[in-house]
């Protein structure tokens, strides 16, 4: 076999040539192991039969599906699509930030971060989350701010870490962050935080302050290759980030199986309960291995490598094990693992103890 060199986004097609003929569990992307709901692929379905028709120009009837489903004083003008929560990110920037103005990170954050600021000429700066414990370090986010300043990313909770914080933290970012500065919070992994309380970042988009929340049907609702996701925030906001949205931005057939999604209580249930009751067997066993796990509200797990080993290594051992995970973003010492179902997670975890 030839040797294997981590790249992000492999299908278990595409990686075969590394691991032969056995079952793969691919565990790496941070997917729902059960799949879309039927309500969605029937919904989906449906539309191809209209393929030859241009789908509505915009995203109306997604954005009152999205105002009744989370209610909370919202109404459809808080939010706006897009192709996947890293394209809602994309619209922002190009709505708020230019060219050599800044961004505040806060690394070991979501790669596609960095690299979308990149390639629109943003200069970066990072406030990292703290050694140990990877909390959020406040005080370095409000000290980074400049006037030239115009965005702040967060994602609660965190990828690849898992980690979380609640609104004592994100009061204390809003209340000091400038007018010229909005806080992108990113809390695609909502769902999955079972047993900690996230903030109610809603309640701050209905105040009218400088923040946009970025949802996605790629995780919870199993509809990563339909690239939808979306947006929450002030409605004056959202008028100014859908004029650089393109005519037909979301295709019909996505539209339709994320409204059907939204519907589809049992499937929703069933996802978040295998992940609230496969993560603490998960963790416990990467302890008894002696490794350091870190604490997760997410489908994702991160843990250290032992001692001499770098992620590349340990993500290439697993994969001739027929198990897909990565090395952590700007980690190089920790591996980020995904929540599969239960034969899969044993896999990873026989797989990984003959490693240790």
């Amino acid at each position: 076999m030839n040797t294997y060199i981590y790249k992000a986004g492999l299908s278990t097609n595409e990686i075969k040539e590394f691991c032969g003929d056995q079952q793969i569990a691919k565990l790496s992307s941070n997917e729902n192991p059960f799949g879309p709901s039927l309500l969605a692929i029937t919904a989906a379905g449906n539309e191809l039969t209209n393929a030859n028709i241009y789908p509505p120009r915009n995203d109306n009837s997604l954005k009152a599906a999205l105002a009744q489903f989370h209610g909370n004083g919202l109404s459809s003008d808080n939010f706006f699509s897009a192709n996947g929560g890293v394209e809602v990110i994309s619209l922002i920037e190009d709505t708020l930030i230019k060219k050599n103005e800044r961004a505040i990170v806060t690394p070991p954050c979501f790669g596609a971060y960095i690299s979308s600021l990149t390639q629109k000429g943003v200069k970066i700066d990072k406030a990292p989350l703290l050694d140990g414990t990877f909390d959020v370090d406040v005080d370095a986010i409000l000290n980074a701010i400049t006037k030239t300043t115009r965005l702040v990313y967060l994602c609660n909770p965190n990828n690849p870490t898992g980690t979380y914080f609640g609104d004592s933290v994100l009061d204390a970012i809003l209340n000091g962050l400038p007018d010229h500065v909005t806080l992108i919070y990113d809390e695609v992994y909502y769902q999955f935080a079972t047993r900690f309380n996230l903030p109610d970042a809603q309640k701050h988009v209905r105040d009218g302050r400088n923040i946009v929340i970025i949802h996605s049907f790629s995780k919870a609702y199993g509809l990563a290759g339909m690239r939808i996701g979306y947006g929450i925030a002030p409605s004056d906001l959202v008028k100014k980030i859908e004029l650089k949205k393109r005519s037909f931005h979301i295709n019909a057939g996505s539209m339709s199986a994320a409204i059907a999604a939204l519907k589809d209580e049992d499937h929703l249930k069933k996802t978040v309960d295998n992940n609230t009751t496969e993560v603490p067997k998960i963790t416990g066993a990467i302890h008894k291995m002696g490794l350091t796990v870190s604490p997760t509200q997410a489908n994702l797990i991160m843990f250290k490598c032992p001692k001499g080993k770098t992620a590349e290594k340990i993500t290439a051992s697993l994969l001739s094990h027929g198990v897909m995970v990565r090395p952590a973003f700007f980690l190089p010492d920790h591996v980020r693992v995904s929540v599969g179902k239960p034969d899969e997670n044993q896999k990873f975890l026989i797989a990984l103890a003959k490693l240790v």
